[in-house]
C-alpha cells in the first residue's frame, strides 16, 4: 500500500519530465542536432562560403550532376541543368563586386534516405556592376535547397543554388 501511493506521484514526474524533454539543435539553428543534419548543414554552409568567395569551381563541386533549376518561373526558357550550371555562376558571380550572404536554418526534412529539403531563410545583399552603373540588390526570403546524398557519403545540390 506504501508503495502504491509514492508511484502515482513518482510515475507523473516522469511524464512530466518527458513531456518538457527538448530535442537538442545544432548551435546556431532550428534543426536537430543528427550526424546527418549537421553533415547537410555543413555542406549548405561549404555553399554559403563560395558564394561570398565567389569560387565558381567549388559551387561546381557542391551540385549533383542531376542538378535541375525552374528559376521559380513557369517559363521553360530559363531552366537549365548542370551544364548550364556554369554559365550561369559565372555570368552572375563576375558581377559581383560586394557580398553578404548568411542562411538561417529553419528545418531539414527527409524526402527519402538519399534526398533532402532543407528550409531556409536568406538574408543578404549584393554590390553589382552593370551597364548603367553600380546597383545594389537585398534579398530576404524564404528558400528551399534539394540535396541529395551520393555513393561516397556527401551530399551534393539537386536545385536551390
Amino acid at each position: 500500500m506504501r508503495s502504491s501511493r509514492f508511484a502515482l506521484p513518482l510515475l507523473a514526474l516522469v511524464a512530466f519530465a518527458l513531456g518538457c524533454a527538448h530535442k537538442s539543435v545544432i548551435p546556431g539553428t532550428n534543426v536537430a542536432d543528427t550526424e546527418v543534419n549537421r553533415a547537410i548543414v555543413k555542406t549548405v554552409e561549404d555553399y554559403r562560403t563560395s558564394i561570398e568567395n565567389r569560387d565558381v569551381d567549388r559551387l561546381l563541386m557542391l551540385a549533383s550532376d542531376r542538378y535541375a533549376e525552374d528559376s521559380g518561373t513557369p517559363r521553360t526558357d530559363d531552366d537549365y541543368h548542370y551544364d548550364g550550371l556554369k554559365h550561369v555562376l559565372t555570368t552572375r558571380l563576375s558581377r559581383v563586386r560586394s557580398i553578404r550572404y548568411s542562411i538561417q536554418y529553419r528545418n531539414i526534412h527527409m524526402v527519402s534516405d538519399n534526398q533532402a529539403e532543407v528550409e531556409v531563410h536568406l538574408n543578404g545583399s549584393f554590390e553589382l556592376t552593370s551597364e548603367n552603373g553600380e546597383r545594389y540588390r537585398n534579398i530576404d526570403d524564404f528558400h528551399h535547397f534539394m540535396l541529395e546524398r551520393t555513393a561516397k557519403d556527401r551530399w551534393k545540390f539537386l536545385s536551390g543554388m
